[in-house]
């Protein structure tokens, strides 16, 4: 496994660095890369990935396999979305997190107040200056995700199960393969901000597919998760041809379809009774 990293300094002149691992198969194949840690309360992907690097490097496989665990380790130091880096970091001691407040920012920052180019999942492939985090997005997607075939960007979310995001239908023969039930269809042609999204920039060349898994577990860590990440990832590696072995499925995928008009935080209502057999 070749191991490659870059230095980095923020604008308050601290020094870190971001890391991602090389996999080469033993035959010919897809480019396969997968980038967590975007988000530092996100915890799930920089957990699982060592893990599944460290039982890649035993396997037999085809093709490539790039993996950066983390791409932004300031944020994940901190348990928080961004790094603010020109902020008064001193902020952070004053923030606690829960459901009932979700997009509370301590910097008047949350999703709910601006749209801020410190979220490094709306940088890239974006021409300008956008600081640390606008220089991370440029080296990795320069490294190993601009000529990828397959993209899995790994993230979590606040939910009762996984889910998959896919801003494309061209992903769906990708995405189906992850085993995760719910394939959530998003705005294919969103305004300017959200087209840095890395899965959304990472559909756009013929031959590459990117989806997005979203675990279900912000600011802890969701455990029991990872052996289910691992098989989604084992298993689209499979449907590609770059692992031996049958896809594993241990329920139904489903495609929930875009709808421009619909509120996703609507409280669903029925007017039967009954019970809902629920699979966590």
């Amino acid at each position: 496994m070749k191991i490659t990293r870059k230095s980095f300094t923020t604008a308050q002149g601290r020094n870190f660095q971001v890391t991602y691992w090389t996999l080469t198969g033993a035959r010919p194949g897809p480019v396969l890369t997968i980038i967590a840690g975007q988000h530092g309360m996100e915890h799930s992907g920089p957990c699982l990935l060592p893990e599944f690097a460290a039982e890649l490097a035993d396997r037999d496989f085809a093709g490539t396999v790039h993996i950066c665990p983390c791409a932004n380790p300031l944020a994940l130091e901190m348990d928080y979305e961004f790094y603010p880096e020109r902020e008064d970091l001193s902020k952070i001691k004053d923030y606690y997190y829960s459901r009932f407040r979700h997009n509370f920012c301590p910097w008047g920052l949350g999703r709910s107040d601006t749209k801020t180019m410190y979220n490094m999942n709306r940088l890239w492939n974006r021409p300008g200056d956008f600081g640390v985090a606008g220089q991370i997005t440029a080296w990795l997607w320069q490294e190993i995700a601009s000529e990828a075939n397959i993209i899995l960007d790994l993230h979590c979310h606040q939910a009762r199960k996984p889910l998959i995001f896919n801003s494309h239908a061209k992903n769906l023969p990708i995405a189906r393969y992850a085993g995760i039930e719910a394939v959530v269809m998003t705005n294919p042609d969103p305004e300017d901000w959200s087209k840095g999204n890395l899965t959304w920039q990472g559909s756009r060349r013929q031959n590459s597919y990117a989806i997005c898994f979203e675990f279900s577990v912000q600011h802890a860590l969701g455990e029991f998760e990872y052996e289910f990440g691992k098989q989604a990832i084992r298993n689209i590696m499979v449907g590609a041809n770059m692992l031996p072995g049958e896809v594993i499925l241990s329920r139904p995928v489903w495609v929930i379809p875009y709808d421009p008009e619909g509120d996703r935080n609507a409280v669903l209502q029925s007017n039967h009774t009954g019970h809902i057999r629920y699979f966590k």
